[in-house]
């Protein structure tokens, strides 16, 4: 799932970022189920005439932190949008790989 996290009003985007990240941390203890894969600041331009860009941040959550992450936006009172439900790139290799080595033989014995 990717999210794009706005600038809003008085808290700047490096404070949610960090605070994102520290809720995470203290939510999943081991590394690998942390629910953030990546986080990135970045620059937002703006389509609209007489308008300034914005600075944003790009996250990547993983499937299994989705509805953590966007209730933690919420209760924050975060503005955010949701730019894909889908899952990442990482995500769908582990699965291919995980099913590839579940291999189905054609010599299995029918049990009835």
């Amino acid at each position: 799932m990717k999210i794009l996290i706005q600038e809003s009003g008085t808290v700047d985007l490096f404070t949610i970022q960090e605070l994102l990240r520290n809720a995470d941390r203290q939510a999943n203890f081991h590394p690998d189920s942390r629910w953030i894969l990546s986080s990135k600041l970045g620059i937002q331009k703006n389509t609209l005439p007489n308008k300034e860009t914005r600075s944003v941040i790009n996250l990547e959550v993983k499937w299994i932190g989705r509805e953590s992450v966007t209730m933690w936006l919420i209760s924050n009172q975060i503005k955010f949008q949701v730019l894909s439900y889908s899952l990442l790139k990482e995500e769908k290799e582990a699965l291919d790989t995980a099913y590839d080595d579940l291999a189905f033989s054609e010599d299995s014995s029918k049990l009835n």
